[in-house]
């Protein structure tokens, strides 16, 4: 409940004539089987960098997979696409490939974003987080914080989290809701989430109880993406219900129509616009905001066509949906 009074807080009239024009367009691109496009997305995703400090098995920025730039978004860059998002997001996820907090601005980021009414969230493999820091993220005006806890100790953790320190994570859990506490304030809502595989999953009751004891306001499960074949052995949950995919090893849902590819957008920290966050390594750039506005990218020919295929055209669609957790 706090997530959602924090989230209306932020809410204005132009936000939600927006949010209603655009799922209604959405509503009745379903029912039409044609593309109809009013409004612009509600939610995005700000990439403050792409380079962690982890290794962690299955992500393309840990295993040095990813092929474009590296690096830090920079503050003028920042301001420039929060300014631009600002009229329509409901929220606003500042993270995408790489640890946020490596960024050394991202706490002015934060406060930026909040100065401008945008809900902001973040997701972190807690490594950075000590008291003070703490007491700055919950100052800045941060909404939700997601740190990572994939295990149960740290042989469990770090054989997904590799070179994560299990108790660091811990400790970072409990600063946020001492800082939160010592301040008196709501934010941020602490969500500790676990992805679940087969190494953690008969603990998951444990990792729940340790995340509340350390202070986290939500306990969430995640199904995990798995990218490289051999590893299905390794991590594939026997759970079936936090499983992605079946025996073979294939996605169990069919994907149908993509809700998200046509409610966000993620930026990059070149600036570079993508239609969904599961285009890791930015193969698809709909437009760039350095020299063309956001409106202008999202409702461009080009952003019509990739919605139109993506849509109406599924045996067509790009590699990034073949994994899609939906």
């Amino acid at each position: 409940m706090t997530e959602l009074l924090l989230i209306v807080k932020k809410l204005t009239v132009r936000k939600i004539i927006n949010l209603l024009i655009r799922n209604f367009c959405i509503f009745l691109t379903k029912i039409s089987g044609r593309l109809i496009i009013k409004g612009m997305p509600w939610s995005y995703s700000i990439e403050p960098t792409n380079i962690c400090n982890l290794k962690c098995k299955e992500c393309v920025s840990g295993l040095g997979m990813i092929k474009r730039r590296r690096g830090n978004l920079k503050m003028e860059d920042f301001k420039k696409a929060a300014d631009q998002i600002a009229p329509w997001a409901v929220n606003c996820f500042l993270y995408f490939q790489g640890e946020p907090f490596i960024n050394q601005e991202f706490t002015e980021m934060i406060k930026y974003a909040d100065s401008k009414g945008i809900f902001i969230a973040t997701s972190t493999n807690g490594h950075f987080i000590d008291y003070d820091t703490a007491k700055k993220i919950s100052i800045s005006g941060l909404d939700k914080i997601i740190v990572s806890l994939d295990g149960y100790n740290q042989e469990s953790y770090s054989a997904y989290r590799v070179n994560g320190n299990y108790e660091r994570v811990i400790q970072s859990i409990k600063h946020l809701a001492q800082a939160k506490k010592d301040l008196n304030r709501k934010n941020p809502v602490i969500e500790v989430q676990t992805i679940v595989n087969k190494i953690n999953e008969k603990h998951l009751t444990k990792i729940k109880q340790t995340a509340k004891e350390a202070g986290a306001d939500i306990f969430a499960l995640k199904t995990m993406q798995i990218e490289i074949e051999k590893d299905f052995n390794t991590f594939k949950t026997n759970i079936d219900k936090y499983s992605r995919y079946d025996a073979n090893n294939k996605l169990k849902h069919k994907i149908g129509f993509c809700n998200r590819i046509l409610n966000s957008a993620v930026i990059t920290i070149d600036l570079d616009v993508l239609p969904c966050c599961y285009d890791k390594d930015a193969e698809l750039k709909l437009g760039n905001l350095r020299n063309t506005d956001l409106k202008t990218v999202l409702t461009s020919d080009c952003s019509k066509k990739l919605y139109q295929k993506i849509e109406f055209q599924r045996t067509r669609r790009p590699a990034m949906c073949s994994n899609c957790g939906g």
